[in-house]
């Protein structure tokens, strides 16, 4: 700073720019670890879904009735409905 802006720099500035620096490259790193965190975190959720959709679609395609599946996954018909009618492979039977 000093040489190219021409402003005096004691030892205190020097500190007071170190303990800056430090503070920005702690923000930053906290900052990183939140975001891993948050998408380990999203990317359980989506894995769980996954899971629970391929089971659901499973049970269907061995003939299992929806209201067994429901019951099974502890799930509400209309989202054991929404999930075959998305995954369940085409020419398969769908739920009336």
């Amino acid at each position: 700073m000093e040489t190219e802006y021409s402003i005096p720099v004691d030892d205190r500035m020097r500190g007071d720019v170190s303990a800056m620096c430090n503070l920005s490259q702690g923000i930053r790193e906290k900052g990183r670890t939140e975001g891993r965190a948050e998408g380990r975190a999203e990317g359980r959720e989506e894995g769980r879904a996954e899971g629970e959709a391929g089971f659901i679609v499973n049970m269907y395609k061995k003939g299992y009735t929806l209201e067994q599946i429901a019951d099974v996954a502890g799930k509400g018909m209309k989202e054991i409905e929404a999930v075959v009618r998305k995954i369940a492979a085409p020419g398969a039977r769908t739920p009336s």
